[in-house]
């Protein structure tokens, strides 16, 4: 078994990978709040011990026959009360389940924690054993209450010297809440498609009950370099 492909196993299992040294920075077109508030580089003040961090893990499980073009994930405010979900906390829409890869977790949860407690992804990992779906485009869409829209599109590349051809690792920040949606450009036939979200940094206001700072920030698995993501004009 690879570096590579043990460790994302191990995150399946327990969700609790170390981090360390963030990359990558939130466009300020997608940063409605401003940089500072994210710290999606993942820098610290001195003195502060890196924190550990658990990845956010979403399998997209499809059962048509053919392609499905412009498939969203996440969505919070958009789809939390879809008629597609199912008692166990799956969506289903159509042909294609969305489900929680982090056990007693489910994806209906997942959303209400988004709405809630908004983050930035410092490295995302896109996992098929379908062959090129690992290649379809990502499409961030976001948006605030002042009507401001953003989008970028993430054109996931394979470094050419890793072994690995169902897994791409993208290095590039982005914010998660409730208004951002993950578009696929398209789930391929009968595919099952994880997408692992590592925190570079969260918002808890909770932690403020305790006397801690509601943010936090994380660093990177260090088990690869990642991949550079190409953005369209």
């Amino acid at each position: 078994m690879s570096n590579v492909r043990r460790y994302l196993s191990n995150a399946r299992q327990s969700a609790m990978e170390s981090f360390s040294n963030a990359d990558g920075f939130i466009d300020q077109d997608l940063s409605f709040t401003g940089d500072d508030f994210f710290r999606a580089d993942g820098g610290m003040a001195m003195g502060q011990d890196i924190q550990t961090s658990q990845p956010y893990i979403i399998n997209v499980t499809s059962t048509s026959g053919s392609a499905v073009s412009n498939f969203d994930v996440l969505g919070s405010y958009q789809y939390i009360n879809n008629a597609g979900f199912q008692t166990n906390g799956n969506l289903v829409q159509g042909s294609i389940t969305i489900s929680s890869g982090i056990p007693n977790i489910n994806y209906q949860e997942m959303l209400y924690q988004f709405m809630n407690n908004p983050y930035s992804v410092g490295l995302t990992y896109i996992q098929s054993a379908t062959t090129n779906q690992v290649l379809q485009t990502l499409a961030v869409n976001t948006r605030d209450a002042n009507g401001n829209l953003a989008q970028k599109t993430l054109v996931p590349t394979i470094d050419p010297y890793q072994q690995q051809t169902n897994i791409i690792a993208m290095k590039y920040a982005y914010r998660i809440d409730g208004f951002t949606k993950i578009t696929i450009a398209q789930v391929l036939a009968n595919a099952t498609v994880s997408l692992y979200f590592y925190p570079a940094d969260n918002i808890n206001l909770a932690r403020a009950l305790g006397g801690q700072a509601v943010s936090r920030q994380f660093g990177t698995p260090p088990v690869t370099n990642g991949q550079t993501i190409k953005l369209r004009a």
